[in-house]
């Protein structure tokens, strides 16, 4: 997390939503979208394979939905949301039978991806450091609503899947890793969010206002 005193952001990988995107993608499952679960692309690096031989397609479907219902519930993650995904008993997985055996076979491999995923994570912010970018962007901000913005926390949820992207989930942004990684779609992408805290701590009537 970055903070200046007045403002802070804070770019996070839950390990209870890489857990379950990993539970995703290693059996397969095509979970419904919804307003709080975007159509989020394969994981990247790409998981480990679970082998579901002989698991029929009805109960994978049956999963797919269970798995959207613990997402919604447990987004944007967190301590409570890890505790309900982790063995010895699932207790966010009650009432899912199908999904909770699909964890109860997948849950190691998971853990594994997740360290690799974390390492690939650490490598980004070391190779593109953004701090000293932030606290000048915010600068050029305010320069161009020529007006200081008031004290704000940007929580920022980051997923590792493939490709460069972004989504705003019910209020709460999201990016990819891929995004994090490329430093200038990066600050292009967090200019649009410091434009908008600017505009909403003002009110509607100052959003025409320019320097």
């Amino acid at each position: 997390m970055r903070s200046e005193g007045r403002w802070g952001i804070d770019l996070t990988m839950p390990q209870s939503l890489l857990l379950a995107l990993h539970l995703r993608d290693a059996a397969g499952l095509q979970p419904p979208t919804s307003p709080l679960l975007p159509d989020l692309p394969p994981l990247d690096p790409v998981s480990i394979p679970l082998h579901t031989a002989g698991a029929d397609v009805a109960g994978l479907e049956t999963a797919g939905r269970q798995w959207a219902t613990w997402w919604a519930r447990s987004f944007p993650g967190g301590a409570d949301a890890l505790t309900s995904i982790l063995p010895p008993r699932y207790p966010g997985l009650n009432g899912m039978p199908e999904l909770r055996g699909l964890a109860e076979l997948g849950m190691d491999d998971a853990v594994t991806w997740c360290a690799r995923a974390r390492e690939v994570e650490k490598r980004i912010i070391t190779r593109t450091a953004t701090a000293l970018f932030e606290t000048n962007l915010l600068t050029d901000v305010e320069h161009e609503l020529g007006r200081r913005i008031r004290p704000f926390f940007l929580q920022v949820i980051v997923l590792p899947v493939a490709g460069s992207h972004h989504w705003d989930v019910v209020g709460q942004p999201v990016i990819s890793l891929g995004l994090r990684a490329d430093r200038d779609a990066y600050l292009v992408w967090l200019r649009e969010q410091l434009i908008g805290i600017g505009h909403a701590r003002f009110g509607v009537t100052d959003r025409t206002e320019r320097p």
